[in-house]
Order: structure tokens, then C-alpha cells, then sequence
């Protein structure tokens, strides 16, 4: 069915973009694009230009979802968006870590250590941990998913992509609104806003979310529900604007979560959404954060000022076994501070040049501290880290006929590392950490690993030259070659004796993509494309192993070098005033180039060149369909089915465990009365029950064996009441 849908999108946006002088009338401004379709505009801060573009302009593939969307997807937090965009997954893994991947590049760990390859930032400030980044979506005005590497503009750690989280910002006028929402599980969700101008030069916002989750699961252990957590977010936003020439904006989030671990299951024991755990469980999440952006505007151009503060710690334990024996027990600490610095500049200089250029700093602190219970061994290690980044930055669009542009810039990027790290030991009396008070005897740096420093530095130039060709409104060609980096680092779990923490190097990218973006008959028709090819040198990956002492084995190394190429279509037709259609699809293939370090445990050697890229997505698509009918007496009526896929993807680099394919129908239904101050919505999400799991690996069997996965909900039923006054 993928294939064949992959085929047909293909082939009438090939008919399409073949016949540019056959089309429509073609729309000349956005202004007749709003009035004339009900396609919305789509408008982005990709380019960091401090200005609001029109997506259809941008040189980069890239899908927006407004706040609109997301409330008629009911989504609750990042995953529930995991088949909006082609060629991208965002999976929740275990105790909420973001195992994102867009273009078959992303994580396949819950080490904090490991570096992302999908950056996430929140009003503009990158979150340097994957853990606690599955976001709960809470009063967004859009989600930017940019994809390919964003190394120039937003630094490392972009090599696949960037998710870019833009929240409301307070208006002009006095408004409330806000939602109830109660869906099966049960949970119970309430959110709320209220904002206001202040006197002449303020504007005031306060957001308010609550969710209580009851617990979709139930453990055949004890009978009881699972799943449960309690969580609340606060975020009171400031703007203040003196004059036309500068802005201010302040915004503060503290957020808190309690409650159960992942819902792991063994495929010895169990099988659809059964699950048994013996041993109790806890994920405490607290969060703090303090956003700063101002803007001055000069007659030479914009300078913006972006700083943020973020703190977070982190809790949990569980039962990773899946099973009623008690084979293993696990229990984390995470305590991370980290502070960001962005100065940077817009401007148009020489008549026809467009300059952005700027000045970045990042420092991140984090603690963590790790304690396994295995039978006979009771053993806690950890680490202490801290990072220093350091860069400028600067593209300049060389204008060189009103249609032709030539875009060039790069980035200098300095990183430091400087880690203490106490290694695991397989002993109840040896252990390096005693997880109660807090505290360890670091051995590395030391004399165990005498070859490896505890500190290291990396210096990186990421380049991008390219070229966009605006044909007319409705017709964008564009092309770029771009480099990326994901930074090289230290194993903070480091469960090995004989294999050392690191350092481990950065991995490189070299990109190349080339696209399309068309609007057709009046701008009732968006047809994007893409094609995209990588090349990835010393690929980052955590090779997992099972160990009969330690449960599992995980050695961060750089282990081969790797191609990732593929294409992305993205459709969007409004049929009629009323009825939307929209359909993305994405291939992504991938395959080793060379091979460094042994990724099946048999040694290097030819079933290494077969295996699956963990985590590589090869076929993906969505099917949508929006509907809206003014019924008499001014009610509206409001129609919304979405189906998306996924195909199966490797979940381990020895490809002993997979992740299943996707399947996902979601539908709603919502009635809007006369004043439009009230909506009621009958909604469902996953209504095919589809068993998914976000984490897949393999059990010794001195514990049981098996494969433990952690387990996403099933079919989910809601009733949403919004208001807006």
C-alpha cells in the first residue's frame, strides 16, 4: 500500500511541475493567496531574520504545523506528531528521552551523553539534553521541522534536522481561552490562557496546563492501572515595546511531572498491550526555564539578542526487564543547567546582498548517576560533565537578478568537553557511586584508562553554498550543499572495564538536496519536493550488548561511515471553499560505506555490511482530510481524518530487535456555536490500535531473555470543550 501511494504522489507531481505553463492562474501576493483559497499561508523564522516569511519561499524542505492543526490533532506532546512531516519520527522513548530521527539520522539510546542528531529548540534556545525534550505541546503558535542539516544557522547537532517550537505570544487586546479535554485511560487535561495589554508599551500573558493520566496500561503483576502521571505547566510571558525601534520579550516556564516509568514489556511473557513488572517504578521531572529575546531596529538592518536559561532534573526507576522475575532493576538521576547566548545581525548591505551573521555561546553543566540491581550485584556509577561551545556564523543571499539568488555562508564551531566518569562494577561491595547520598569515586581519567583524557576540544567549520531560483510567485527551484557536525563526546554509562568512555569523535556530514516548491490554480494546490543525498563519516553510534554480569552492555564508538539518500513529496489541494486534502510521503535508503567497529558481535566482516541503520525509516506517508460546512443558524461543523504510516525499522545496530511499522488513524469531530466563543469535539487518536514501541532490545537469557520494548497507548477516545472570549 506505501509503495503504491509513493508511486502514484510521485508521478502527478512529476506531471505537474513538467507542465508550468499549463497551469492555473497563478497567484501574485500573498494577500490574493489568503483571500482566494483556504490553504493558509504559512509563515516561518527558519532564516533567523526576525522577520515572518512565507514557507513557499524558503529555500529548505521543511514542514510547518500551526497551533490550528495541532488542536484538531489533539495532539498532547511531540509524538503524538510523529507522522506529520515526511521522512521524520518522533518517537518517546523511555522516561520521556527524544529518540527523534529525520532523514534515517537520530538516537537509538537513553544516554544523555549521546548527542542528538535533531536539535530542539524552544523560542529559539536549543535544549541540550535529549532527556525530558518529548514536550508536552502547550499554547504553541507553530512547530517549524526543518529538515537536513542546519549546521550554519543553528549550529551542531542539527545533522538530520531541527524541530523548532515557537509559543503565543500576548496580543493587543484583552483575551481568554482555553480547553477541557477527558479521554480514555482515563486522563483529564486543562489549559488555559489569559492575556492583556498594560499600559501603552506592555503586553501580559499567563498559560496554565494540567493533565492527570490515570493509566492506560494495566500490570497483570499486581492488577492495577499503569501509566499514570501527573504533570503542570506555568508560563507567564512579558513583551515590552517602547517605541517601533526595539522589543523586549520575556518569558518564564516551570513544569513538573510525577509519576509511573515506561511501560515495558518482555515478548517471553507477554504479548499486544499486556505488561507485567514486579518492581516499582517512579519518573519524578521538574523543569525551569527563562527565555530572553530583543530586538533593535536600525536603518542598516535588525540585531537581535536571544538568551535562555534552563534547568532540569530528572528521576526514575523501573523494571527493564519486562518480566515478574526480578532479573534486573534500574534507577537514574539526572541534574542538568545549561545557558545559551545568541547576538546576531539581519541586514541588507551593497543594494543586493541580504547579510545574517552572529556570535553564540553555550554552556551546559549535568550530573548522572545511575544504580543496577542484578541478581547478586547491587552497583552504582556516574559522571559529571561540562560543555563550553563556542561560534560565529554568517550567510550572505547574493541577489544577482530579481529571480536568481546565490546563498553562501559558514560556521566556526568550538567544543569542549571536560568529564569525570565512575565506571560500572560487578560487585555489590565495589561499587564507585553511592546512589542514596549522591556521591562517587571518579576512575576515569585515571590509571585504568591511561590512554584516554577526561577533557577534549573540537573545532568545526560547517559551509553551505546554494542557490534558489524564484520562477515566478508560484515556482521555486532551489539547490544547496551543506556540511554538518554532531559534536564527539564522552559514554556516561559506561558499563565496560576494557573499553574506555572515550573520547569518541564528531560525526560529519556532507549534504546535498535539490527541490521544488509550486502553487497551482489560484494557489489551491501545493505541490514541494525533494531529493536529498548524504554522506556520513564516522556515524556515532551506542552498540548495545547483552552481558550475562551487567544486563547490557553500551559502548559509544564511532562505527562506520555511511550514504542516506531519498526523496520527500508533500500535497495540498483545496478542492472546494470546504473540503482540504493533504498527503506527504518519504523514502530514505541507507547503506554502510565502511565499517570500523564491530556492530553484531561477531567481528567485522560482511554480515556487518547487511545490517539495517538503526532507526532508518525507508517508507513513510500521511493521508489527510479536512472539512468545514457552515450549517443554519451559524453553527460550524468541523471534520478531520488523518491515516499515517511507518514502515519497520531496526532498533539495534546488530538488528536482533526491530521496531514494527506504524499505523496510525486519528479522526475528529468538532461543532462550533453561532458566537464562536465554544467548540465541542469528539475525537480519536490510534483507532486502529496499532502496537507500536518506541524502544526494542534483547534480554540474556541468565535474566530471562526475551526482548523488552517500551510500549506506546493504543486506541484513545476524547471529548475536548475550548472557549475564546
Amino acid at each position: 500500500m506505501g509503495r503504491t501511494f509513493v508511486l502514484t504522489s510521485s508521478v502527478l507531481a512529476a506531471l505537474l511541475l513538467s507542465t508550468h505553463s499549463g497551469r492555473g492562474q497563478l497567484v501574485s501576493t500573498p494577500t490574493d493567496f489568503q483571500e482566494s483559497s483556504p490553504i493558509e499561508s504559512v509563515v516561518i523564522s527558519a532564516e533567523k531574520r526576525g522577520v515572518a516569511e512565507d514557507a513557499q519561499t524558503v529555500p529548505l524542505s521543511l514542514t510547518v504545523i500551526n497551533g490550528v492543526d495541532i488542536e484538531q490533532r489533539h495532539a498532547v506532546d511531540l509524538h503524538g506528531l510523529t507522522t506529520a512531516a515526511p521522512n521524520v519520527t518522533l518517537t518517546a522513548g523511555p522516561q520521556g528521552f527524544a529518540m527523534f530521527t529525520i532523514r534515517g539520522l537520530g538516537v537509538n539510546t537513553t544516554i544523555p551523553s549521546m548527542e542528538p542528531a535533531v536539535g530542539v529548540f524552544v523560542d529559539g534556545i536549543y535544549l541540550g539534553l535529549s532527556t525530558g525534550s518529548v514536550l508536552d505541546l502547550v499554547d504553541i503558535e507553530n512547530i517549524e521541522i526543518l529538515r537536513g542539516p542546519q549546521g550554519l544557522l543553528f549550529g551542531r547537532n542539527t545533522t538530520g534536522g531541527a524541530l523548532l517550537l515557537n509559543t503565543r505570544r500576548p496580543g493587543d487586546t484583552f483575551a481568554v481561552y482555553g480547553s477541557v479535554r477527558y479521554e480514555t485511560g482515563p486522563q483529564q487535561i486543562a489549559s488555559a490562557s489569559i492575556e492583556a495589554p498594560l499600559g501603552t508599551q506592555f503586553r501580559a500573558k499567563l498559560t496554565g496546563y494540567y493533565s492527570n493520566d490515570d493509566g492506560w496500561f494495566t500490570n497483570q503483576f499486581d492488577g492495577k492501572s499503569f501509566g499514570a502521571s501527573r504533570s503542570y505547566v506555568v508560563r507567564p510571558t512579558l513583551m515590552w515595546n517602547p517605541s517601533a525601534a526595539f522589543d523586549s520579550t520575556l518569558i518564564y516556564e516551570r513544569g513538573s511531572r510525577r509519576g509511573d516509568s515506561a511501560p515495558t514489556q518482555n515478548s517471553a511473557y507477554y504479548s499486544g498491550f499486556d505488561i507485567g513488572l514486579n518492581d516499582a517504578d517512579y519518573l519524578h521531572l521538574d523543569w525551569e526555564s527563562v527565555t530572553l529575546e530583543s530586538n533593535w531596529r536600525t536603518n542598516s538592518g535588525l540585531v537581535t539578542n536571544l538568551a535562555g536559561y534552563r534547568t532540569l532534573e530528572q528521576g526514575v526507576a523501573g523494571d527493564p526487564d519486562g518480566a515478574l522475575i526480578s532479573g534486573l532493576r534500574q534507577a537514574t538521576l539526572t541534574k542538568h543547567h545549561q545557558f545559551s547566548e545568541e547576538l546576531r545581525y539581519f541586514g541588507r548591505i551593497f543594494e543586493n546582498v541580504d547579510l545574517t551573521a552572529g556570535l553564540y555561546y553555550f554552556t551546559q553543566s549535568y550530573s548522572y548517576l545511575e544504580r543496577r540491581v542484578l541478581p547478586g550485584i547491587d552497583s552504582s556509577f556516574g559522571a559529571t560533565v561540562e560543555v563550553a561551545s563556542y561560534a560565529a556564523f554568517a550567510q550572505a543571499d547574493y541577489h544577482i537578478t530579481p529571480k536568481l539568488t546565490l546563498f553562501g555562508g559558514g560556521r566556526i564551531t568550538r567544543d569542549e568537553k571536560d568529564v569525570n566518569i565512575a565506571t560500572f562494577v560487578a560487585s555489590t561491595a565495589g561499587s564507585l557511586c553511592n546512589f542514596a547520598t549522591q556521591t562517587c569515586v571518579y576512575n576515569f581519567p585515571g590509571p585504568s584508562f591511561p590512554s584516554s583524557p577526561g577533557n577534549a576540544a573540537w573545532n568545526n567549520f560547517t559551509p553551505k553554498l546554494g542557490f534558489k531560483w524564484q520562477a515566478d510567485d508560484a515556482l521555486l527551484v532551489y539547490g544547496y550543499w551543506a556540511q554538518g557536525v554532531r559534536s564527539g563526546g564522552y559514554n556516561v554509562r559506561n558499563t565496560s572495564n576494557s573499553v574506555p568512555p572515550g573520547p569518541y569523535d564528531p560525526e560529519l556530514q556532507d549534504a546535498f538536496e535539490i527541490g521544488v516548491k509550486s502553487s497551482w490554480f489560484e494557489n489551491r494546490l501545493h505541490a514541494n519536493a525533494a531529493l536529498f543525498y548524504d554522506k556520513i563519516e564516522n556515524m556515532q553510534r551506542d552498540v548495545n550488548q547483552t552481558d550475562s554480569v551487567a544486563a547490557v552492555v553500551q559502548v559509544t564508538r564511532n562505527t562506520a561511515d555511511a550514504t542516506i539518500k531519498g526523496f520527500e513529496l508533500e500535497l495540498a489541494g483545496a478542492v472546494t471553499d470546504e473540503l482540504v486534502l493533504r498527503a506527504n510521503t518519504g523514502y530514505t535508503d541507507g547503506t554502510y560505506d565502511k565499517i570500523f567497529y564491530d556492530l553484531d558481535g561477531g567481528g567485522i566482516g560482511f554480515s556487518d555490511y547487511h545490517l539495517a541503520i538503526p532507526r532508518l525509516v525507508r517508507w513513510s506517508y500521511e493521508l489527510g482530510v479536512t472539512y468545514t460546512h457552515n450549517l443554519p443558524r451559524d453553527f460550524l461543523l468541523g471534520l478531520r481524518v488523518d491515516y499515517g504510516y511507518r514502515s519497520r525499522a531496526a532498533s539495534t545496530d546488530s538488528n536482533v530487535a526491530f521496531l514494527p511499522e506504524i499505523e496510525n488513524l486519528s479522526a475528529s469531530a468538532s461543532l462550533t456555536l453561532p458566537d464562536q466563543h465554544w467548540t465541542f469535539s469528539l475525537y480519536g487518536r490510534n483507532l486502529l490500535d496499532n502496537l507500536a514501541y518506541s524502544a526494542n532490545g534483547a534480554v540474556p537469557p541468565s535474566l530471562g531473555g526475551g526482548t523488552v520494548r517500551t510500549l506506546n497507548e493504543g486506541r484513545v477516545i476524547g471529548v475536548e470543550a475550548s472557549f475564546t472570549y
